[in-house]
């Protein structure tokens, strides 16, 4: 996995040709542009990348999150099919983790609800993980008469243990507390503000079908 910290084409315009990577993953920390979105070099990397077949994430510290502007920067991510982490606080404390939660981990949520991401088929960090995994168990939950116990289990033990390494990476690094507060903060979100979201579920389900 390879971690861009600092693209300046300027100073390294080498990196602007696509890297030969094991995991195929390239992880890049976004810097904002004078029209809060995201530099334009960044932009330029990310597109080579992503057009040679690499999986870009672009990832946003909580502590520079309110340079960005969400929505224009939620259609550009969606344009550039490239994925997006949104990274917790580096220091730890209620008030910190309760803004990742209400101001990170749910405004997020609802763009990608919202029209001005329904094209984005990569991963939002950790909301879409999440919201993969209640939506497999409500499914579970609605169709076990039809399922065998094995079935069940199988489901259950996929959706609980994820395997994309960037993923895994994220949740190790951070901490329990914060992790279960994201997870309870978007379900209760869903829960009480989006009544809709289960509906969509059965909806996409029966599609598949």
């Amino acid at each position: 996995m390879l971690r861009l910290g600092n693209i300046n084409l300027d100073q390294n315009p080498d990196l602007i040709q696509p890297p030969k990577i094991d995991d195929n993953i390239v992880c890049i920390r976004l810097i904002a542009d004078s029209n809060d979105i995201i530099a334009a070099d960044i932009v330029d990397v990310a597109l080579s990348y992503s057009i040679a077949g690499i999986d870009v994430i672009l990832e946003i510290p909580f502590e520079t999150r309110a340079e960005f502007s969400n929505e224009p920067l939620a259609s550009l991510v969606s344009n550039g099919a490239w994925s997006l982490s949104l990274l917790p606080p580096v220091k730890h404390s209620v008030v910190l983790a309760n803004e990742y939660c209400k101001e990170v981990i749910v405004e997020w949520y609802k763009l990608w609800r919202s029209p001005v991401m329904r094209n984005f088929e990569q991963a939002i960090y950790p909301v879409t993980p999440f919201v993969e995994y209640l939506a497999t168990s409500y499914l579970i939950d609605k169709n076990k008469a039809g399922l065998a116990n094995e079935d069940i289990q199988e489901l259950t033990e996929l959706s609980q243990n994820p395997s994309h390494p960037y993923l895994l990476e994220l949740i190790d690094n951070m901490r329990i507390s914060v992790v279960n507060d994201f997870k309870d903060a978007l379900e209760l979100f869903i829960q009480q503000d989006d009544k809709g979201f289960y509906q969509d579920v059965d909806l996409l389900a029966s599609i598949e079908i």
